[in-house]
């Protein structure tokens, strides 16, 4: 026998200050803004959780079904899945309500449910609250509801992600114009997988599993979670990324010109990502100590990886080589300290590093051109460090991981008993106790 309902709990997810709270829902007050909500219960001495959209009226409906059905299998009953929907209005009667036929015409199954002296419709669809909403009006309220949420001061939502979110979406809308969010259930998002799989543009499985992670994340947010275990079905094979050879820099830097030898080489030494190089200013250069200061820049909307670590809004430090801050600091006299370092042909932040490494790449003579890629140099920088024996948790500071674990996944670290720890363990004080 199942566990009496020992409490179904209305939540509403509520941002205060900078931060998303669930709160628990006054259900006997005359009004409350929309959600989104949460039904929450427990299962024996397990809680759950599960979405109830955003429309108030069907968040109350979806939490009353539930406290109805705890009530019919604590007193006996079973509900069985196949059958959801009149095995919840069973618990209704088991519990005392009353269940009228509707009377609409357009809709001649549906039922009413007599809760508390009010009559609520209960079919299963949020659009039963009211109208019915294609797929691609709730995509465009979504995607509005991600803009909103970007803010003035470089700490809300990044700038890119409405452009992401509204790039994958747009092959959910592609996939059935017409669709009604009602319709989508485990056969249409197998059915949207299967669309992806055989799409025109020959998706990667990682795109195809990107554009279904944000379809999932889209539909969570509108109280559906049926795509998540569609979701842990895929994945897509790791990609390598391969350390540049000595002698291949050393023919790459050759055939740079001054400006471009900077360039590459700061990306190298400082083991930066593209956009924090982009964005690099002449004040984060501290010369007097010979280090990079790799921090967020709200004022041109951008932002570093590391929510959970902090490194988000406090940045991380970087040493550089001494020589090769003296060549910056020349490179860099007569500059303004909040002045690009590397900007673009007017001053604005560049976003075509990828082409000039190749186009550099294609003068000196490589027939492997489209290979070289700016973040080969940053795993350059990492391994080459890691080689002569820099720890992997001082290493993993300077990459801004958030764990030691994709540290040493990057690093290509099997175990702690490489080469050069056997060399530190050879040279350590505790070797002449052998």
């Amino acid at each position: 026998m199942g566990l009496a309902n020992k409490s179904v709990v209305l939540y509403q997810s509520i941002k205060i200050g900078k931060k998303w709270t669930l709160c628990p829902v006054d259900e006997d007050a005359s009004h409350f803004s929309d959600g989104p909500f949460y039904v929450s219960w427990y299962d024996g001495k397990k809680k759950q959780m599960d979405p109830a959209g955003r429309d108030p009226k069907e968040a109350l409906r979806k939490a009353n079904l539930k406290r109805s059905a705890l009530a019919f299998v604590a007193a006996g009953g079973e509900i069985k899945q196949a059958d959801n929907k009149k095995s919840m209005e069973s618990a209704y009667v088991a519990a005392g309500g009353e269940i009228q036929q509707s009377n609409n015409k357009n809709n001649p199954e549906s039922t009413h449910v007599k809760v508390d002296g009010k009559i609520q419709q209960s079919d299963d669809h949020p659009a039963s609250c009211g109208e019915k909403r294609y797929v691609s009006q709730t995509v465009k309220e979504y995607l509005a509801d991600c803009e909103d949420r970007q803010g003035k001061s470089g700490y809300g939502l990044a700038v890119r992600t409405p452009e992401t979110y509204e790039y994958r979406l747009g092959f959910l809308t592609e996939f059935k114009p017409e669709a009604y969010m009602d319709e989508v259930d485990e056969k249409f998002i197998k059915g949207f997988r299967r669309f992806l799989r055989n799409h025109k543009k020959d998706l990667s499985d990682r795109t195809c599993y990107n554009i279904m992670q944000a379809v999932s994340t889209f539909l969570i947010k509108n109280g559906s979670g049926v795509a998540r275990p569609i979701l842990k079905e895929m994945s897509f094979p790791p990609t390598e990324v391969i350390p540049y050879e000595n002698v291949d820099m050393q023919k790459f830097f050759e055939a740079c010109d001054e400006e471009e030898e900077l360039i590459f080489k700061f990306f190298l030494h400082s083991m930066a990502r593209e956009m924090e190089v982009a964005n690099c200013e002449v004040r984060d250069l501290k010369f007097d100590r010979n280090i990079l200061h790799i921090c967020p820049k709200p004022d041109r909307n951008f932002r570093l990886k590391g929510k959970r670590s902090g490194q988000a809004k406090k940045g991380r430090k970087v040493p550089m080589p001494s020589l090769f801050m003296e060549r910056l600091r020349k490179f860099c006299d007569g500059k303004a300290p909040r002045q690009l370092l590397f900007p673009n042909g007017v001053g604005h932040v560049e976003h075509h590093f990828l082409r000039r490494c190749e186009n550099i790449a294609r003068r000196a003579g490589f027939a492997n051109w489209k290979d070289f890629d700016l973040h080969r140099w940053r795993k350059t920088g990492a391994t080459k460090h890691h080689d002569d024996g820099v720890s992997v948790r001082t290493i993993q500071a300077w990459l801004g991981h958030e764990s030691l674990e994709v540290t040493l996944d990057y690093l290509g670290v099997d175990d702690a008993a490489g080469e050069s720890s056997q060399q530190q363990v050879n040279n350590g004080t505790l070797a002449e106790f052998v």
